[in-house]
């Protein structure tokens, strides 16, 4: 029996990126983003996103943004995220390949979109394999809990 492709949505791509779900809908108007609409929602496979990550614009429109995002939490500019407590941490999770690390990458997403504290907090994590140094590296927002419960499942 043939194995269903995972789609993704333009939610979880700005949750993938760090970006805003107008910039994901910005790509999809000017072709750097390929995807098919499915009863009115548009839904991306891995290779769609591969492909955006792989344009020289966009990966530089995302790195820039990831520090940035970093930046503004240092400074006390954090304006997306509810809470008391909020963390930011930067995780290196070294794996054998791009395979292994989607797959993580694919458990933080289902973590982010089926906790409701995590969206109801402003919860968010960004994702690049590193190829060179065989590592994926996340970069996550949110509430002690949630943070904790991510680090959990980065453990396991």
């Amino acid at each position: 029996m043939q194995e269903l492709e995972k789609l993704y949505t333009v939610e979880d791509i700005a949750n993938m990126t760090g970006l805003t779900t107008r910039t994901i809908r910005n790509y999809l108007k000017d072709g750097s983003l390929e995807g098919k609409k499915i009863g009115g929602q548009w839904r991306f496979n891995m290779k769609n996103i591969e492909k955006l990550f792989n344009n020289g614009n966009v990966s530089k429109d995302i790195q820039d943004d990831k520090k940035q995002q970093v930046l503004d939490f240092i400074d006390g500019v954090n304006t997306d995220m509810n809470g008391n407590i909020q963390i930011c941490t930067i995780v290196d999770y070294y794996c054998d390949n791009i395979e292994s690390a989607k797959q993580m990458s694919d458990k933080l997403i289902m973590v982010i979109n089926h906790s409701n504290e995590a969206v109801q907090s402003g919860a968010k994590y960004s994702y690049e394999y590193v190829e060179k140094e065989g590592k994926a590296r996340f970069t996550l927002f949110g509430n002690p809990s949630f943070i904790i419960d991510t680090l959990k499942l980065l453990e396991q």
